[in-house]
């Protein structure tokens, strides 16, 4: 169990060095600098918790934020507070249950080498501690190393928490709020941890909304129909012990940018078998249409796209529309549910029976219903689509330009 303190508030995130090797701009001006470190709390219990009061402290300077009066974070809700908003930027936003303040700072605080996040709750005398790349876990109730000040009585809740090692404009995150596990992940400031194929967040005219959220009747944005309505949802679960016995079950990471500018916006996970959408003149040439869809595996040619050996659960959705539609997975082009071979097989039969009694056919007329299914794009199969993804790779193409819905 994470250590928390008011019986909900974990640290859930740290951003150490947001300009290094890859940059994250926090507060979007344009520039990664390095006040556009966080910390990020989140409330993981079942109500709302007032925080009023809870103090940051670090070694290097104190008590560097201290959170206002009136400060209620919602059940599920997160709490962000940057270094510094810099000139140009602004706080970045979440939901409505999240929260975001400036800590004011003109310089960093965050020791990129190795550092204690420490939350104190004065009301209570106890606080909790986060540590990473490697670094030793503090007493701050001795008062050294600016600690001066910090209750000489307080209590640790827990044993401090290890988040691991960091990676340059990569945050140190919960792999799942709240969870036990820690991951290196692109930053996602205020808004849900998320990890392989649940948390992919689909276009929708309400925005974008993660899969695992979407239900029958949902309405959700197409390249070509405008928005349409899901029909059938079905979501299979596998463990790490199944990942590892069976390969083909891993899914493909899909890094930030890998397959152009925003493409995705955040990290994609996706099944082996899932199409995305390529376009372009190389396409063109190739197919005879400038957009094709490529089975995920076929990405993998690509820098930034690597099959994942996770350490947790990996969830599959599959969304089905009334006809095979071009979506918006993370602003990626994609493919909704293709009622061929490859997905008849990853079906367990049971809900193959279910989607035949809300499609009222027989269960040998599945993916002949309405006529032969037309895919919303040409496929790129086998050969020709590993010669497609190294020629974009080769001649450093952007897989998929910028789409509009």
């Amino acid at each position: 169990m994470a250590d928390m303190l008011l019986g909900g508030i974990v640290i859930n995130e740290i951003l150490v060095d947001p300009n290094g090797a890859l940059n994250f701009d926090t507060d979007g001006n344009g520039t990664a600098a390095a006040t556009d470190e966080y910390v990020e709390l989140y409330n993981s219990s079942n109500a709302a918790i007032d925080i009023s009061g809870l103090q940051l402290w670090d070694m290097g300077v104190g008590n560097w934020f201290t959170f206002p009066p009136g400060t209620i974070l919602q059940a599920g809700g997160h709490a962000l507070v940057l270094s510094g908003v810099q000139s140009g930027g602004s706080l970045p936003t979440g939901s409505a249950n999240d929260l975001f303040f400036d800590a004011g700072r003109a310089a960093p605080l965050i020791n990129n080498g190795g550092d204690n996040i420490t939350l104190y709750d004065p009301t209570n005398d106890e606080f909790a501690q986060a540590t990473f790349n490697g670094d030793a876990l503090d007493n701050p109730t001795l008062g050294a190393s600016s600690y001066s000040g910090f209750s000489t009585t307080a209590t640790r809740i827990g044993t401090g928490e290890d988040f691991g090692n960091d990676t340059d404009g990569l945050s140190l995150q919960r792999a799942g709020d709240g969870a036990d596990i820690f991951t290196t992940d692109t930053p996602s400031a205020g808004v849900t941890n998320v990890c392989f194929a649940d948390g992919t967040r689909l276009a929708t005219p309400r925005g974008d909304i993660a899969v695992e959220d979407l239900r029958i009747g949902d309405l959700v944005l197409t390249a070509d129909h405008g928005a349409q309505p899901i029909t059938w949802v079905f979501c299979k679960t596998w463990t790490p012990a199944e990942i590892k016995a069976a390969p083909n079950l891993a899914a493909v990471l899909i890094r930030r940018d890998a397959l152009g500018d925003g493409m995705p916006s955040r990290d994609l996970r996706l099944s082996q078998q899932h199409r995305v959408m390529v376009q372009g003149s190389i396409a063109k040439r190739m197919f005879g249409s400038d957009q094709v869809l490529v089975r995920a595996k076929s990405l993998l040619r690509l820098a930034g796209v690597t099959l994942e050996r996770p350490k947790m659960d990996v969830t599959y959705y599959h969304v089905m529309l009334a006809r095979h539609e071009v979506v918006f997975s993370n602003t990626v082009p994609s493919e909704s549910l293709y009622l061929g071979e490859q997905a008849l097989q990853s079906i367990p039969r049971d809900a193959l029976d279910e989607l035949c009694t809300l499609l009222g056919v027989p269960f040998n007329d599945l993916g002949k219903t309405r006529g032969p299914i037309r895919p919303a794009r040409p496929f790129a199969e086998g050969k020709k689509a590993k010669r497609l993804i190294n020629r974009h790779a080769r001649n450093r193409h952007a897989v998929v330009a910028e789409a509009h819905h």
